[in-house]
């Protein structure tokens, strides 16, 4: 691999999209990042702060061994990963992404938070923009749920909603998610 320094990224804005999740013809990742067509929906504020972030589970590694060779070969297990990012609005698609796709509208227009919530399955689109250039996280299907507790802290600062966003396979893909390279538009 070469050095490029025109493949680096310093995230300028950043935007996350949601798109109703259909089995037989998910969201297709748009061919042009900087305008990104419906069925694709705004997620609106996020934190500045805690921009985005990927953790794993899994893939822990086994070495196996015969008498001869005592590290043969190394398998691994299955890894998940889960996308991590704080809504800043308040509003009711935001707060159903957190406390549950289940959770009903009160006939005062509150939302009832549910016992035992349900998590938002549709598909994810995460588009970040340095200069002309895009870098894009895309998965096909995904389930969205709170992702840490709520915390309002302070009167200083905005208040959040941690989200956690977990790309699964979709259909008969053998993978769960996608990135594209960075790249103008």
């Amino acid at each position: 691999m070469a050095l490029d320094s025109t493949a680096t990224l310093v995230v300028g804005a950043g935007n996350f999209f949601t798109a109703p999740y259909v089995e037989a013809t998910p969201a297709a990742l748009p061919v042009d990042l900087s305008t990104i067509p419906a069925p694709w929906t705004n997620l609106g504020h996020t934190s500045l702060e805690d921009i985005f972030s990927v953790s794993s589970e899994g893939g822990e590694a086994t070495s196996l061994g015969t008498l001869q060779a005592k590290t043969l070969r190394t398998t691994y297990s299955p890894r998940s990963e889960t996308f991590n990012l704080v809504l800043q609005q308040f509003d009711a698609e935001s707060l159903r992404l957190y406390f549950g796709s289940n959770a009903e509208v009160g006939a005062g227009g509150e939302l009832q938070v549910p016992l035992s919530p349900t998590p938002t399955v549709s598909s994810f689109l995460a588009v970040f923009t340095d200069g002309v250039n895009k870098f894009a996280f895309y998965a096909p299907k995904a389930e969205i749920m709170r992702g840490d507790d709520l915390s309002i802290s302070d009167s200083e600062s905005l208040a959040g909603l941690p989200i956690s966003v977990k790309p699964v396979a979709s259909g008969s893909n053998d993978w769960a998610y996608a990135v594209t390279p960075l790249g103008a538009a």
